[in-house]
């Protein structure tokens, strides 16, 4: 399946949809993802385009986690978000965890163009599998741009039945991997610093630019509290 699906906000909210990708108004700043079929599948691609317009405000959210699922034939399941961010806007993307079941692939792409003066703020929580699975792959990349100029690349490579990524060098056996990060105008994001508990490992450093980024590896619980807790910090 491929559907490609757009919101922009500028005052006001216009939208276009395609099953599975529906968006639905739920706020005055809010718009909700919410899946019209079970996945994404193997072989599915599918895309979101956000522009948010000059001194606009967007939540982006959804509204249960994203289940990936193989698919007949294999392959892996794509998927897309597209977003600029203008002068004076903010977009907040906090979707729901992603789960990655046994014997699924997942790529995802998140291409955030942020003008001066304009922030952005992104959590995302990938799960290796349901419980009592090792978990599918994942393969996550994430850019964003200020200003024009490269600020971020960063990949993420998960694969919970590799002896490598899931190893003492990976995710050493855990099935959580998180992402906060916040860039952009008035926005300073949790403190830098780095720590490890039983369960939990997360770092959270500077960029070359206005912006921040935590990464933490842990068990599903754990990683989320952090998330949260970090969240709390940058929005209070």
């Amino acid at each position: 399946m491929r559907a490609r699906a757009e919101l922009i906000v500028d005052g006001a909210v216009r939208w276009r949809s395609v099953p599975p990708v529906v968006l639905r108004p739920t706020g005055r700043h809010r718009v909700h993802l919410v899946q019209a079929a079970g996945g994404p599948l193997g072989g599915d691609d599918l895309g979101l385009a956000v522009r948010v317009g000059r001194n606009a405000r967007l939540e982006l959210r959804t509204a249960a986690a994203t289940v990936a699922q193989p698919g007949s034939p294999p392959g892996p399941a794509r998927w897309t978000l597209d977003a600029e961010v203008a002068c004076g806007a903010r977009l907040d993307w906090l979707p729901e965890p992603t789960v990655v079941c046994d014997g699924a692939e997942l790529h995802s792409t998140v291409h955030i163009r942020l003008a001066d003066g304009g922030s952005a703020v992104l959590r995302e929580e990938v799960v290796l599998g349901r419980v009592g699975q090792r978990g599918g792959r994942y393969r996550g990349e994430l850019a964003v741009e200020h200003a024009g100029v490269p600020l971020l690349l960063h990949t993420l490579l998960l694969d919970g039945a590799h002896p490598a990524l899931s190893g003492p060098g990976g995710t050493g056996g855990c099935r959580a991997v998180g992402t906060l990060l916040v860039v952009g105008a008035g926005l300073t994001g949790p403190p830098e610093g780095a720590g490890e508990h039983p369960g939990l490992r997360w770092a959270c450093s500077a960029l070359e630019g206005p912006g921040r980024m935590l990464l933490a590896v842990g068990d599903v619980p754990a990683v989320a509290v952090l998330l949260d807790h970090a969240l709390d910090v940058t929005l209070r």
